[in-house]
Formats: structure tokens, sequence, C-alpha cells
């Protein structure tokens, strides 16, 4: 049977539309020879089946439309964990490789989004300084459990683990620089144990004000003090200023002064200061805290 033939325009849309619908499959001859066939009815039964099955798979529990490897979800959470090691830095150049490590490198268990990490300290060496930089290996092994969203859209993943070694060196000044190295199969080393951290106490101070009150001159003072504060950590500094005996004892790399004061009279006085000025690079313990003040 011929096709039907009709002119094909804009204005002739709609009649198209109703010939589509009763020619039966006949087509549709257009007065430029073109022919239009109407879709085959398996076509359109297929494309609607395809579409119910899209719809019902999340209702169904066949899967989620956002699913991720477990495994991936767990080097992930290793990488994210390096970097919040690496993050931490110092201006200092005064904290040690051994406080890096205890510091900064977590013992035990720790978050890696939906995971759980194991963090171990591989090897340390160096130090932070103007010309020297610390270097820590690490070793990151995260498991992530398995996840079903019950919703449609929600999130699920599937159970994984991977374990991944960084290393992560350290300039002064900067957050570390991490590259991924390979994983050794030997266990890692103890973590060190840091030596208690010195300090001055009441005690250091009621000392410090004993001997500037009985000793007398200058001389035999700063004597008596490094009796009394032989350790290295400790910097003493004395000084005859307008007829006052000044004294200063500190321990620098805590950040500590003890700072005194012996008038004329021989009454003992205790000068405030500002903290900041204690830090490195500023004036430090010293007795230009009273005689010279920075602030």
């Amino acid at each position: 049977m011929r096709p039907s033939t009709i002119a094909c325009n804009r204005s002739t849309d709609a009649a198209l539309f109703v010939r589509y619908r009763e020619s039966r499959g006949r087509g549709i001859r257009c007065r430029d020879n073109l022919i239009m066939q109407p879709r085959p009815r398996h076509r359109v039964r297929l494309i609607g089946a395809t579409i119910a099955l899209l719809l019902a798979a999340p209702l169904a529990g066949c899967g989620s439309l956002f699913f991720t490897e477990g495994d991936h979800l767990a080097r992930r959470g290793a990488e994210n964990v390096a970097a919040q090691i690496g993050a931490h830095s110092d201006n200092t150049a005064t904290v040690t490789i051994e406080e890096m490590v205890t510091w900064w490198v977590p013992d035990g268990d720790v978050g890696a989004g939906p995971g759980l990490a194991t963090v171990e300290a591989l090897a340390w060496s160096g130090q932070i300084g103007h010309e020297s930089e610390a270097t820590i290996d690490v070793r990151i092994h995260v498991e992530v459990g398995a996840q079903s969203s019950p919703t449609i859209g929600g999130r699920s993943n599937s159970a994984g683990e991977a374990t991944v070694c960084f290393r992560l060196v350290w300039p002064r000044y900067e957050q570390a620089r991490r590259s991924e190295i390979s994983c050794p199969d030997t266990a890692s080393p103890p973590r060190p144990e840091l030596p208690a951290r010195p300090e001055l106490t009441d005690e250091d101070t009621a000392h410090v004000a004993h001997i500037l009150a009985t000793a007398g001159g200058l001389e035999a003072i700063e004597a008596a003090l490094h009796d009394a504060f032989p350790e290295e950590y400790h910097r003493i500094d004395t000084d005859l200023w307008n007829g006052e005996i000044v004294v200063a004892v500190g321990i620098p790399a805590e950040r500590e002064c003890i700072l005194i004061v012996r008038d004329v009279a021989g009454e003992l006085s205790y000068p405030s200061y500002r903290r900041i000025s204690l830090e490195p690079g500023e004036a430090g313990c010293a007795t230009d805290l009273y005689t010279n003040p920075p602030f």
C-alpha cells in the first residue's frame, strides 16, 4: 500500500500527527518525497520497560546510585590522616624530632572518614632548623565497614581496607612535604619516650630570692646562682644598674623566667614583663627585661 501524501510544513503539524495515527504503519509521504514512518510499537515497549527498571532498582535494593568501593575509601582515609599529620609546623626550631613523633603522630586508632585508622611511626631523623629538615616515615592502616543506604540516592560502599606508607619532610616555618613510599615488612619501632620537661617552680623563685638577699655582691650572687642551677638548659644573667642588682634565671626552651631586683636598701621586687619577650628572636630571659624593656 502506498504511503499517504500531504504537504509537510509547520501549518500541517497537527494534521501530520493525525495521519500518523491513522496510517497504521503505512507511513506518510510528504510532497518533497520524504517518508515519515511511525515508531514501531516494540521499541516503545522496550524504552518503557527500561525506564521502569531504572526506577524500581533502588526500591528493590538492587544497589545505590552512589556506590563506592571500600578499598578506595580506605586509601583516601589514609591520605587524609597523613595530611593531618603533615599540617603541623614549627617556626621556633626548638621542637626535637622525638617531640614531633610524640606530639604529632597519633598513638592508637583515629578516625579516617567512614573508617578507622591505625598509625605507626616507622622511622624519624633530622631536626627542623634554619638549614635542616626533619623526616618522619609513617604507616597508616585503614579499615572501612560496609554500608548500604536505605534511601534513594544515598551513598553506599563495600567493606575495604588499605595500608599506605608516607614520608613526611618538614622544613622550617612550613607544613610537611608528603610522598608515598613502599611499606616495609618489619614491625614499627617503639615510640620515643620524652624526658621530663624542665620547669621553674615556686621553690626555685624562693631560692633565687634567698641568694639575692644574702649572697652579698654581684660576683658572689652570680657564683651562687650557677651552683644552684648548673644544668645547661638554664640561662643566668646578672647586672648592676643604678645601684640595684638585677637577676634573671630562665629556661629559654620553655619560655620560663625568674626576674628579681634588689634595690640599694636591700628590698626585693619582682618586675613584670610581657611574656612575648621570652619568644625566640626577642629579648629572652635577661636583665634587659628590667633595665632596657623592649616594650
